[in-house]
């Protein structure tokens, strides 16, 4: 995999896409930002991060069979593949919250976020976007943020981090084009945090409600079971989970 260091951008899945149209799209690229400015998350959020202290960084993944149709897919490789890298590092109570957060001990400590791009054939290809907390030791006003040094007590190389999460990436590609949803979701399932369990979830316009988490569905969304057992489906902007 062709890495690209930057000292600073404004966001890492700019950069790649950028980088991407004057290279070859048939090859697995990444750029790693010493300090991203304008980093972003799921639901139009920002992703702040110390420089020099965290990882912040995106892949491009190509030749990804019928991306528009299982992106969630996708999103559950990435996730899981980050998850096993840091269980190696003895990072503990490690789970995913859906869709693609990483919490260690109900703290989050990395999210991601997925860019697909679709060429006119509908063969398609991802730039993945990480942010990862690893050496940070403060997060001003955000009770539930942590890193992998909080976590820990201990501290840790970048560059090795890096290295080990990319060669888990590289794996993508082909498990993507080779292996079913259902597949994936059963392993996917035994790390998602509150699954089968009471918890707490709120709407858009501000309401709470317990329900229990049954899922995912073929289209990614979160499937709850509530009152009287129904089950109802949610994307990613019509239910949050509290924790």
């Amino acid at each position: 995999m062709k890495v690209v260091k930057v000292d600073a951008t404004s966001s890492t899945n700019s950069f790649l896409k950028d980088f991407v149209k004057s290279h070859s799209k048939k090859q697995i690229y990444c750029v790693v930002a010493h300090h991203q400015i304008e980093g972003r998350g799921q639901r139009g959020t920002s992703w702040v991060s110390e420089p020099g202290k965290n990882l912040t960084f995106s892949v491009y993944l190509p030749e990804l069979k019928s991306i528009h149709n299982d992106t969630f897919k996708l999103s559950a490789l990435v996730a899981l593949a980050i998850k096993n890298v840091l269980v190696k590092y003895d990072i503990p109570k490690l789970s995913i919250k859906w869709p693609n957060d990483i919490l260690s001990h109900q703290h989050k400590i990395g999210g991601i976020l997925i860019e697909n791009m679709i060429t006119q054939n509908k063969e398609g290809a991802s730039v993945v976007g990480v942010g990862l907390n690893v050496n940070q030791d403060h997060f001003s006003g955000l009770p539930k943020a942590s890193s992998m040094k909080l976590m820990s007590n201990t501290s840790f190389d970048l560059d090795d981090l890096l290295n080990d999460l990319l060669v888990e990436f590289e794996k993508i590609p082909n498990l993507f084009n080779s292996t079913s949803l259902k597949s994936i979701l059963s392993t996917y399932y035994d790390s998602l945090f509150k699954y089968n369990k009471v918890t707490m979830l709120q709407f858009p316009d501000g309401t709470l409600a317990q329900g229990l988490i049954r899922g995912i569905d073929n289209h990614g969304k979160l499937v709850v079971e509530f009152d009287e057992d129904r089950l109802e489906s949610f994307d990613i902007k019509e239910i949050q989970i509290k924790f």
